[in-house]
């Protein structure tokens, strides 16, 4: 016996089919201060390890640029060189870790979202008891089972949703602010 197909099918639903519903529009900044914030242990590490290496290498250097002092003939210029070489390479690794490694993360999230600028687009997040649904320019982007969200982040500027699969919701925290009762009753509730 053959079944009968369903002549209506799963109905899609639009923006304007859900109540509860908040525009959110990420900024670069909003990004940037995401990975900033997520990467503050490794750059806390790394700063740790390069201050740790160039105290070493610098008295390793004094060493040799003492011994090459000291010596007479080639082993003179190896030991010179080599010290010179411990302490300026220290020095670099030091503004590296201490300078430009923000600045190094601040451009590729800029160079990630110039290849996706749908990123900072207005994105519509639609709140249902069991789902966030996100439409962006009317059409579906993605849904979120709430059974699937982890827990909630806050920052400074942007309240972050985690899900299960590694997926963040960034949402601005003034945006979430102006949202109406039922929406940040909900994203306070993933809070667990």
């Amino acid at each position: 016996m053959k079944k009968e197909k369903n002549p209506k099918g799963t109905e899609k639903r639009s923006v304007e089919d859900f109540e509860h519903r908040m525009t959110v529009q990420l900024e670069e900044q909003h990004y940037i201060d995401y990975a900033m914030a997520h990467s503050q242990d490794q750059m806390k590490d790394g700063r740790k390890r390069a201050v740790l290496w160039a105290v070493l290498f610098v008295i390793l250097g004094v060493i040799a640029l003492f011994r090459g002092a000291s010596t007479q003939g080639r082993w003179s210029d190896v030991y010179l060189t080599a010290g010179i070489l411990m302490i300026v390479f220290q020095v670099f690794n030091l503004i590296y870790h201490f300078v430009m490694y923000p600045i190094a993360l601040k451009n590729s999230v800029l160079k990630e979202l110039k290849k996706d600028p749908s990123l900072t687009e207005p994105m519509v997040y639609a709140f249902e008891p069991d789902k966030l649904v996100c439409f962006l320019n009317g059409k579906h982007r993605s849904t979120v089972l709430t059974e699937d969200i982890s827990g909630v982040e806050n920052t400074e500027k942007t309240v972050i949703i985690e899900v299960k699969n590694g997926r963040r919701i960034i949402i601005p925290r003034q945006t979430l602010e102006q949202a109406d009762e039922v929406i940040r009753s909900q994203v306070q509730s993933f809070a667990k």
